[in-house]
């Protein structure tokens, strides 16, 4: 065997096993939740900027919540351009549980987003912490779901399932394989959290106990990292003893986020989503790696693919890690979906199988030529239009001063 195929096999087989620890997490049992005997207050986020579009779907969607217990809506409008603050003024004379925060200047110690949601929750006073996104829609049950697990006290994070279009609803094959997409992100935090990892998770659908958020310093210095409120701070909170998180598996947690409108701007979207893992110094070592395999196994599976032509000699190696690679994913996605109450996507399944390894390679590949954007985008690239102030970006620095500071106290201490 060449050393292009030893290498390969050293890629493929990892990521082989790791599907099948994400298979086993699926059916892997949860303990029942208790009975919820008193409803916390709840803030609901909203960071928007430059969302008068399609921000009046997500509040309408808001104000038909119909939460048992006390619910404020607070949106963030951040220096937008737009009528996105007149369209919450608006909208909060028809439901006071609205209101408006504004921010005016960008932060010199976080990120954009993370900045307009860390505002958002200083604002507020609930219990319980909802985030969602300006371009989503969710279910009249949705606080309801994502808070009934808070009756657990072990319990400080819950994630709820994110897609582009309700059951049946997905028209042609790009809309069908961004779906398919989304469900395999829901799939892996839904298992990693029943795996007792809290690793993954959403800023479309996510809650979490302000007591943790406080406990764990809020977004701390990965609020300098771009989108420090999903990933990172589900990180930070799994970092507390003896707690718990939970994939809401309920139909009304699922949040519905618009689809990209064309196959560049999807791939653009994921460009952004791998540019963030390049900031190594914040994500948790295991997840940081996973990702890297999940990269390398695609670039090389695409690359050993495209050059059968000029190598025939490697078929058997090739296809065959490939075979293997669609015997694990192709069945545990299909139970997915069922899991997940998405059989309508089950058709789509072994297309989207083939065409994913290229897809993350086009993803890598452009993320390594312009890893973070420099300019606001188009429309419908939601919160990428948020530019990472200079200050901002050097939290790497920062956080290597931080980590030096705290490694020189501790070896005094011992001293």
């Amino acid at each position: 065997m060449s050393a292009g195929l030893v290498v390969l096999t050293a890629l493929v087989v990892p990521y082989l096993a790791l599907m099948l620890l994400i298979a086993l997490g699926m059916r892997w049992p949860t303990a029942p939740a208790p009975a919820v005997r008193r409803w916390p207050s709840v803030d609901v986020v909203v960071a928007a900027r430059d969302e008068e579009v399609r921000l009046p779907a997500t509040l309408a969607a808001l104000r038909a919540l119909d939460y048992p217990g006390v619910l404020r809506v607070i949106v963030v409008d951040d220096r937008s351009s737009d009528a996105t603050a007149q369209v919450v003024r608006a909208a909060r004379l028809r439901d006071p549980r609205l209101s408006l925060v504004e921010v005016r200047r960008s932060s010199r110690r976080m990120a954009p987003k993370v900045h307009a949601v860390a505002t958002g929750v200083r604002a507020g006073s609930g219990e319980i912490v909802l985030t969602t996104d300006a371009d989503c829609v969710v279910d009249p049950g949705w606080a309801r779901a994502m808070v009934a697990p808070f009756a657990d006290p072990r319990v400080v994070w819950t994630l709820g399932s994110v897609t582009t279009r309700r059951p049946g609803e997905a028209r042609g094959f790009r809309e069908r394989f961004e779906a398919i997409d989304w469900l395999s992100l829901m799939l892996v935090s839904r298992s990693l959290s029943r795996l007792g990892w809290s690793l993954a998770s959403s800023a479309n659908a996510q809650a979490y106990r302000r007591s943790a958020f406080e406990a764990v310093g809020g977004f701390g210095l990965a609020g300098r990292a771009p989108s420090g409120d999903e990933d990172l701070l589900a990180q930070r909170l799994g970092r507390l003893p003896r707690t718990r998180s939970v994939f809401v598996d309920e139909p009304a947690a699922r949040v519905i986020t618009a689809p990209m409108p064309s196959w560049r701007r999807l791939i653009d979207q994921r460009r952004r989503w791998v540019s963030r893992y390049q900031h190594v110094d914040q994500y948790h070592r295991g997840f940081w790696l996973a990702i890297t395999l999940l990269g390398a196994q695609s670039l090389a599976l695409s690359l050993a693919l495209l050059s059968l032509p000029f190598v025939p000699g490697a078929a058997g190696t090739v296809l065959g890690l490939w075979g293997a690679k669609l015997a694990i994913e192709v069945p545990g996605m299909r139970v997915g979906m069922r899991l997940l109450g998405r059989p309508d996507l089950v058709g789509g399944v072994l297309g989207w199988a083939l065409l994913h390894p290229f897809f993350i390679s086009l993803a890598l590949v452009a993320s390594l030529l312009r890893p973070v954007p420099r300019r606001g985008l188009a429309p419908g690239d939601g919160h990428a239009s948020w530019r990472m102030p200079a200050a901002a970006s050097g939290y790497r620095r920062r956080l290597w001063r931080a980590r030096w500071r705290r490694w020189r106290r501790r070896f005094s201490a011992r001293a």
